[in-house]
This record gives C-alpha cells, structure tokens and sequence, in this order.
C-alpha cells in the first residue's frame, strides 16, 4: 500500500523491474541538466542499486548546443566533470557523452555563415538541428533494437504530450519512431507533478556530484527544461523554461530576465544581444530579397549583415570573456561566405550585400 501511495517509492521499484527485464539493452540517460532529468538520473541510479543486475552498458548523455543559458550551462558541466569521478568511486560503469552538433549545423554558422534569420514559430530550425538531430544519430550508431532511453518527460506538461502519452498501456515504456530504427523511451517521473519531483532531488542521495541547492536556486525565477528528445511541433522551449540564451522563438526571454533580477548580472550582455538579434531580424534591409530556391521573398541575411552579427558576437566575446565561435567555427563561416559571394548574382539582391 505504500508503495501505491509514494510516487517516488513507485517510481523506484517499476524502474527496477525495468532494469531486470532489460539487463542486457544499452541503458542511455539523457541529461539535461533541469529538475526533470535530474530526477530521472536519482530514481535509476536507487533503482540499478537495489536491482542488483549488471546492466551490459550505461550512458549518461548531454547535448551541448553551444548557445544553452550560460548559468545553467556552467551549472551543468561542473556537474559532469564531479560525476563521472563519482561513477568511479562508486564501481558504475557509466559512460559520460557530450554530445554536439555537426559544425555545418551549429547555431552561429547556420545564421552567420549561410544567413540563416534566427528562428521563429514559422520557422523553428533550431531545436532539431541543435538538440534532436545529436541526440537521434547517436542513438542510432549503437543498437536501436536493443537500446533503452531514460527520458525525465513528465505528463500533463502539454496537451500533446498527454496525447501521446495515452496511446500507450504503459505510461512508463514508450516507443521513439525514427528514420533508422525504433527504441524505447523509460519515463521514470512520467506520473510525479512538480513538488514530487523535487521530492525525488532532496530526497535521493546519488549522485552527491548533483547540488540540490544550487538546482533549487536556478529554478526560482527561471523553471523548466528543454529535454534533449522532444518533438519539432511542441512549444517552444524558452517559454518559462532554460532555453538557448539566442531563442527568438519567444518574445521575451523571461527566465533570463529572472535570473538577472536574482543576481546572475552576467547574463546582461547576452540578452542584450538577443533582443538586438530579434529585431534585426525583422528589418528587410539586412535580408536578400530573393530566396535560396530562387522564390521571391525575404531570404538569407546579406553578407554585409553577417558581418555586422560576427562584429556584434566578437564584442560580446570580449566582454563577456567567452569563447562563442570557436576556431573551427569560424573557418567555416568564411568558406560559406566565399560560397555566397560567388553565387551572389543568382539571388539578385537588392541593395549592397
């Protein structure tokens, strides 16, 4: 009875039948870094305990999409670097994967190097090509068949959730649909509400490499988290949650602004930069009037406003003291650009490019 009546003890022991009925699939945690995931982490990590199984293999996995909300970012691989020690310490073979993007798809490249408008609702590139994209190949390079994803999804989050969500007998085993192969999704938090999740983090001891506090801090002006599997067509993630410090999805960023007025001062510059971004956006001046695909129509930024964006970025490295677009980064930008000035004359831009 108690067990039906404990969310978390629940939780607990369906995760640990579900690590001894499937012992010798790859067990992959996907981290974000959010309250979610990080119960998640805590529950199967009770529940591998006390299963008392040797799982064939175990990740843990984190998909950096280099423009994720500095303070969290930094939270998070602080956490990283303490936990794959502790993992050792602790005889847990578990794989740690910083997992990134192609650097052709990276967020800067994609908006200074091809002229990419930063995304909008109508135009929303970004989460699958930063997030979903990394996350979806890896997967597939190990054994979709026999591959077994931690994901800390929620119900009642979202109407379409709850939608697809319901189609299965099983609220806690999910099946992900991909282009290479289907594997199954493991929602260990997917019946808890918002104050039984943070049960879950003050109550569960491991990961000691996890700051509850630190977490708890972070989420009271800014909640929620962009999973790291998550559909194109949901809401954008910055909407009261972590997002990208660059999301112009959003009309304001809210969580930034949160977490300035408790005293992250040193997100300023940066959601400086993305009200400037989002409004340079919308001036036709800084766009060709001619699409890729040769359609008329607002199409890439010009070259000579990709210029003013890499200027813009490189004063906000300076400031900040952070590295933005590394090396490589760069190289590629200006070969796009070499790209574009030669076939400039086939998009027929008005105005200087």
């Amino acid at each position: 009875m108690l067990l039906m009546d404990d969310p978390v003890l629940r939780s607990i022991e369906m995760t640990t039948e579900a690590i001894r009925a499937r012992s010798t699939a790859h067990w992959i945690i996907a981290f974000s870094g959010g309250k979610d995931s990080s119960a998640a982490l805590k529950i199967f990590l009770a529940a591998y305990r006390r299963a008392k199984v040797n799982l064939s293999r175990m990740t843990l996995i984190y998909c950096d999409t280099g423009v994720e909300n500095p303070v969290l970012d930094a939270y998070v691989k602080a956490f990283l670097q303490k936990v794959r020690q502790e993992f050792v310490e602790l005889g847990l073979s578990i794989n740690i994967e910083l997992l990134k993007a192609p650097i052709p798809d990276r967020f800067f490249v994609r908006i200074i190097g091809r002229g990419y408008p930063p995304p909008t609702n109508s135009f929303r590139w970004c989460t699958t090509g930063l997030r979903i994209k990394p996350v979806s190949e890896f997967i597939a390079k190990q054994n979709p068949d026999n591959t077994v994803v931690v994901l800390g999804l929620r119900q009642s989050e979202s109407r379409q959730r709850d939608r697809a969500l319901a189609l299965s007998s099983n609220l806690y085993w999910q099946k992900q649909r991909e282009g290479k192969g289907d594997y199954d999704l493991f929602l260990p938090v997917v019946e808890m509400s918002v104050p039984e999740v943070w049960d879950t983090i003050f109550g569960l001891s491991l990961p000691n490499a996890l700051d509850k506090s630190d977490l708890e801090t972070l989420y009271r002006g800014a909640s929620g988290e962009c999973p790291v599997i998550k559909a194109p067509t949901a809401p954008p993630c910055a909407s009261g949650r972590f997002g990208c410090w660059t999301c112009t999805v959003v009309r304001k960023d809210k969580s930034a602004n949160e977490l300035i007025k408790s005293g992250h001062f040193q997100l300023r510059p940066f959601l400086a930069f993305r009200d400037w971004l989002a409004e340079f956006r919308n001036d036709p001046a800084n766009r060709w009037h001619t699409r890729r695909n040769g359609s008329a129509g607002l199409g890439p930024f010009t070259i000579k406003a990709r210029r003013e964006i890499l200027r813009r970025v490189d004063a906000l490295e300076d400031l900040t003291a952070t590295t933005i677009i590394d090396v490589e980064e760069r190289g590629v930008i200006a070969a796009l650009w070499t790209m574009d000035n030669f076939a400039r004359l086939a998009f027929r831009p008005q105005g200087n490019c």
